[in-house]
């Protein structure tokens, strides 16, 4: 069974976590379960789950992931539960420092492409959304419409860039921007090379150096 890290302190960690904060939970099996940090004690936290999980989805002793998203970025640390789930309540324990995954930094193109968005939780893909596509980047992209995305969701998306490609991705950062319209920053998710790759290639065709 994995031990939290002998060197390191539990405030350092925590990091970032406190009660209130929202943060999400990476299943093995169903995805993402969106939760709210009740309390904390050195490494142990507990959590209120928001979503609906299957029957013995969390099992004591499962090594899971979760997620922080920040403004600046994204925390990412590797847990394990420590009990049985009981009235949408769980107990993690942290097993070692956080990582933290910076907001994009890299050449962004303007693409103002239609796409179709779902949002993915513990139990279920949602149905799709239309949104736009307001830009591209190697690491994520920004999301412009009507459907309103949450910070910590992730997303599932779906957009013809010389042919269909699908994503998937956190949100980063989310808010609205006008009256029934919301903007989302989404960070790509690893292991997904040939989506990356598609991506790519349509940067490089936007992108073009401006002479010096």
């Amino acid at each position: 069974m994995p031990q939290p890290e002998d060197n390191a302190p539990a405030t350092d960690i925590a990091g970032p976590l406190e009660p209130g904060a929202r943060v999400s939970l990476e299943l093995p099996d169903s995805g993402t379960c969106v939760a709210v940090i009740m309390s904390k004690q050195g490494t142990k936290t507990m959590l209120q789950l928001l979503d609906e999980l299957p029957d013995d989805d969390l099992r004591p002793g499962s090594t899971l992931d979760l997620f922080m998203p920040r403004a600046e970025g994204i925390y990412h640390w590797l847990c394990e539960l420590s009990s049985v789930p009981i009235d949408q309540t769980a107990e993690i324990e942290l097993l070692g420092l956080p990582i933290f995954v910076q907001r994009r930094l890299g050449p962004r193109v303007e693409a103002e492409l239609h796409a179709d968005v779902r949002r993915i939780s513990a139990a279920r893909r949602g149905r799709p959304h239309g949104m736009v596509v307001a830009d591209l980047s190697r690491g994520g992209m920004k999301l412009e419409g009507p459907f309103q995305l949450r910070t910590g969701d992730t997303v599932e998306v779906t957009v013809d860039l010389g042919s269909p490609v699908q994503v998937v991705g956190r949100a980063v950062m989310a808010y609205p921007m006008a009256e029934r319209k919301w903007t989302a920053h989404v960070s790509f998710i690893e292991g997904q090379r040939d989506a990356i790759d598609a991506v790519m290639n349509y940067i490089g065709l936007r992108f073009r150096r401006k002479p010096l």
